[in-house]
């Protein structure tokens, strides 16, 4: 047994036993980094401060595309989840990685953000991910198996097809009329 699947196996014990510690909570805020200009900004996690991402803004909205945009950042949230989530599931089953390379690639009419037409939404048409998965000695149908699980168990992807309930709040104690 892995590492990782001890820990798990315990952790599912506890979880048992008291449902609510298997809540995990993320918190990602932005910084104070190098940039002063409109076109790009660092966040990071508040458990690792010290893990920043940098971002810049696509030239496309008048960024200059010499860092991730937020859409890349998105993409590989859902890159690594559909990773690690292939890792875990193979890990689980006893099944040896050969290969595993998840690809995604996602689209966005940027007059939606633009604000150039309402009928034009300002977030991804579409996103595709593909999963190259090789397993050492498996028989035929255990890497679709596979990723058929990791379809139904990844939670970026579980979260980009089903939605969740988003709030954007104001900072501060005053109302104001025009929050969002």
């Amino acid at each position: 047994m892995t590492p990782s699947l001890e820990r798990q196996a315990s952790l599912r014990r506890q979880y048992l036993a008291e449902p609510a510690l298997a809540l995990s909570v993320k918190h990602v805020r932005t910084i104070q980094g190098p940039y002063t200009d409109e076109a790009h900004g660092r966040v990071c996690s508040t458990g690792f401060p010290a893990a920043h991402i940098d971002y810049g803004l696509d030239a496309k909205v008048g960024g200059l595309d010499d860092l991730p945009n937020p859409g890349h950042i998105l993409c590989a949230a859902l890159a690594a989840c559909l990773e690690s989530t292939t890792r875990m599931v193979c890990a689980h089953r006893g099944l040896a990685i050969e290969r595993l390379v998840v690809d995604v690639v996602g689209d966005v009419d940027v007059r939606g953000c633009m604000a150039m037409t309402s009928a034009v939404r300002p977030g991804f048409r579409g996103i595709t991910a593909t999963l190259d998965l090789g397993l050492a000695g498996a028989p035929a149908g255990v890497a679709g198996f596979v990723i058929e699980q990791v379809v139904r168990l990844c939670v970026t992807l579980d979260t980009l097809r089903n939605g969740v309930p988003v709030r954007v709040e104001r900072s501060g104690d005053a109302p104001h009329a025009g929050a969002v």
